[in-house]
C-alpha cells in the first residue's frame, strides 16, 4: 500500500514539472507562433560583389542614402531581402555582410550562383574590365564561386592569358627597381629580388604566381590555370589549348637557370 500511495505520489510530481525547451515546442501550423515559423524565416541566398562602382553599402535602399561602406571586388554576402527605390530609381538587395553588419547594395553590384545567366554576365563583366586585375579577379570569381558553369573553362584561360599578358609591363616596372643589386648584393640573386617584389602581391593574393627567367630577364607565369582546366575539364575545347600553352610554359622554365 505504501509502495502503491509512493508511486502515486512521483507520478504527480512528474506531471506537474514544467516541459523541457524541446517539449514545449510545437511544429509550425499546429499551435506554435507563426513568427518563428521556417516559412516565414528569412532565406539567405549566396552572392558575390562583380562590379565595385556599384558596390556601395548603404543605410536604406536610396542612391543617396549614406553609405556604411564599400565592398570589394568577390566579396560574399547573402541576400536577405529586396526592395525598389522609392523614386522609380534602381533595385537594391537587402544584405548581410557580417553577423553584425546589414545594409542595402545595388542590385547590378551582385552576382548569383544560383541565378541561371548570372555566370555570363560575370564573364562579360571580366571581358570588359580594363584593369587587368580586375578581370583576373573575376574570372577567379567566376572558377571558384560558379563551379558548375559551362563557362569556367573560358574563364581560366582568360585569366591566364592575362597572367601572361601581365609579364612585360611587370618585368619592366622591376628592373628599374632592381637595377644594378648584382654588383651590390652579390650574394642576392636577381631572381630573388623579382620574386620578391612588391608589384607582385596583389597577384599573389588572387593565387597567380610567377617564375622568373635570368636569361630572358622577364617573369614567366607558371600556368596554374592551365594546370586546373586539364585537371576539371580534360574534355573541353579549352583543354587542347591549355595543353599547348601549358608545354611552352613547361619550356621557359626549363631554360630559366
Amino acid at each position: 500500500m505504501r509502495l502503491k500511495l509512493w508511486a502515486t505520489s512521483l507520478i504527480a510530481l512528474v506531471l506537474s514539472l514544467p516541459l523541457s525547451a524541446d517539449a514545449q515546442r510545437q511544429p509550425p501550423g499546429r499551435g506554435g507562433n507563426p513568427s518563428t515559423s521556417s516559412a516565414d524565416a528569412p532565406r539567405l541566398v549566396k552572392a558575390f560583389v562583380t562590379d565595385d562602382r556599384l558596390s556601395a553599402l548603404r543605410k536604406e535602399p536610396d542612391l543617396r542614402s549614406q553609405v556604411v561602406q564599400r565592398l570589394r571586388l568577390r566579396r560574399p554576402v547573402f541576400i536577405i531581402g529586396s526592395g525598389i527605390n522609392k523614386a522609380g530609381g534602381p533595385k537594391f538587395y537587402r544584405v548581410a555582410v557580417t553577423r553584425r553588419t546589414r545594409g542595402w547594395i545595388h542590385w547590378a553590384a551582385l552576382a548569383m550562383p544560383s541565378r541561371p545567366g548570372d555566370d555570363a554576365r560575370v564573364l562579360q563583366l571580366a571581358e570588359n574590365a580594363t584593369d587587368g586585375l580586375d578581370r583576373i579577379a573575376l574570372c577567379l570569381l567566376l572558377a571558384e564561386g560558379f563551379r558548375n558553369s559551362p563557362l569556367v573553362p573560358q574563364a581560366l584561360l582568360m585569366l591566364a592569358r592575362e597572367a601572361e599578358h601581365s609579364v612585360a609591363a611587370l618585368s619592366k616596372r622591376v628592373a628599374k627597381r632592381v637595377a644594378g643589386v648584382d654588383s651590390q648584393t652579390a650574394s642576392v640573386r636577381q631572381r630573388d629580388y623579382y620574386l620578391s617584389d612588391a608589384s607582385l602581391d596583389r597577384l599573389s593574393r588572387l593565387g597567380v604566381s610567377f617564375d622568373f627567367d635570368e636569361a630572358a630577364g622577364e617573369y614567366v607565369y607558371d600556368g596554374a590555370a592551365y594546370r586546373t582546366i586539364l585537371r576539371r575539364f580534360p574534355t573541353s575545347a579549352s583543354a587542347k589549348i591549355a595543353r599547348e600553352r601549358l608545354e611552352l610554359v613547361k619550356q621557359r622554365l626549363a631554360r630559366r637557370e
